[in-house]
């Protein structure tokens, strides 16, 4: 995995975790920092490493609160079956290896992990996903809970379950977040054969960050479904009581309706239906108004990635190799017209706050001359200069 896509998961997931304090904003900022100066000392070189095997355990077993609750809910189980997760056995198993490796190999791991700044808050940031009406609900039907022998994998309790979660599509994001971070540190490791053990404990991380937001996928799934459910069963509700209203005043006022039966009786069908027709339309916009958020958001998102992953290599020293898909125009399938695009709008937003691109400007000017003589790796060298050049 390269420097740029470890250092993309590392922002994204501090900037998630910033929106998961649940306390008083004094009271965090002196946890936080007592932690960091904590975690500072544990993964600095000339520490016992085997205060790094310490933290490492206590950061896998975090992960258990959120996943014993998540392996309680049936729903979730059986989805976890269907990927092939079993989380609190991998995390047992992971536990019990770390215990058994060399403190060479745990230097080696603990260098890596210091490249990733934000790796000890995965687990906090999946614990702090969880509602605290659903954590209450599970607990008290979980295998220890008062309604244990009660926990059935119904379809109600399943609605019930979903939509006390309260997951958002935000929720979802972080844990992908946490996902792309477990993911970047398995990657860091060695894949040689000494080396194999160290990557168990980084590879049981990365399962469970996947096992959280699978779970929170298939809440926001499962209470999208039951929402559904529910509003369809209002509206037929609404559409046999109009009916059966209809039936009635017809019953009691049956000498009246005899002598005007051909006018009143069209006159009925043509309300039921002009009624009928616009709760329809109304239900089939409101679902696609749903349709197109969920898709504008899933956009949005994608798009501040590529452009953060393409201002992360434009950052980069000029030696460094930047990344095929940024060199080639889009005709060709590449990226090279949003890249030209980036750099144009960072001069321009320096420029509008006060900022000089006088040493950015010709740079520009001369990528965007050989971008159009059709020399894409010259244009991209360039378009790097002339966006460090901006921001010094």
């Amino acid at each position: 995995m390269s420097y740029l896509r470890r250092s993309l998961v590392s922002l994204v997931i501090l900037a998630c975790l910033t929106q998961l304090t649940f306390v008083t904003p004094a009271l965090a900022q002196r946890a936080k920092q007592s932690g960091q100066e904590r975690l500072a000392r544990v993964m600095d070189p000339t520490t016992d490493v085997e205060e790094f095997r310490q933290e490492l355990n206590d950061y896998l077993t975090e992960f258990e609160d959120s996943l014993g609750l998540f392996n309680e809910i049936p729903a979730v189980r059986k989805k976890f079956d269907q990927a092939g997760l079993q989380p609190l056995a991998t995390l047992a198993e992971a536990k019990q290896r770390l215990g058994e490796l060399s403190p060479e190999l745990l230097s080696l791991m603990r260098a890596t992990y210091a490249r990733f700044p934000g790796w000890r808050e995965i687990p906090q940031a999946i614990n702090s996903l969880i509602k605290p009406e659903l954590r209450q609900r599970i607990e008290s039907r979980g295998a220890n809970g008062k309604d244990s022998g009660n926990f059935a994998p119904s379809v109600a309790d399943n609605c019930a379950t979903a939509l006390a979660a309260g997951t958002t599509n935000s929720d979802i994001a972080i844990a992908n977040g946490a996902v792309f971070l477990a993911q970047g540190i398995m990657e860091a490791l060695p894949t040689d054969a000494i080396t194999i053990a160290a990557r168990e404990a980084s590879v049981a991380a990365f399962s469970l960050a996947q096992a959280a937001a699978l779970t929170l996928q298939t809440f926001k799934n499962i209470a999208d479904d039951c929402k559904n459910a529910t509003f369809e069963s209002n509206i037929q509700s609404q559409i046999t009581n109009s009916t059966n209203s209809i039936i009635n005043n017809s019953n009691d006022n049956k000498t009246a309706i005899i002598n005007n039966s051909n006018d009143n009786k069209t006159a009925i069908i043509d309300n039921a239906n002009a009624n009928k027709t616009e709760v329809i339309t109304t239900v089939n916009a409101n679902t696609q108004t749903i349709l197109d958020n969920d898709n504008a958001n899933a956009a949005a998102i994608k798009d501040l990635i590529l452009r953060t992953q393409i201002e992360a290599d434009l950052a980069a020293v000029d030696s460094a190799t930047p990344v095929g898909l940024y060199l080639t125009p889009t005709a060709n399938g590449g990226y090279l017209n949003l890249v030209q695009t980036i750099v144009t709008q960072t001069l321009a937003n320096i420029q509008a706050a006060g900022g000089s691109v006088a040493t950015a400007q010709p740079l520009l000017n001369q990528a965007n001359a050989a971008k159009t003589a059709g020399d894409f790796k010259g244009a991209y060298a360039l378009y790097r200069k002339a966006y460090k050049a901006a921001l010094k």
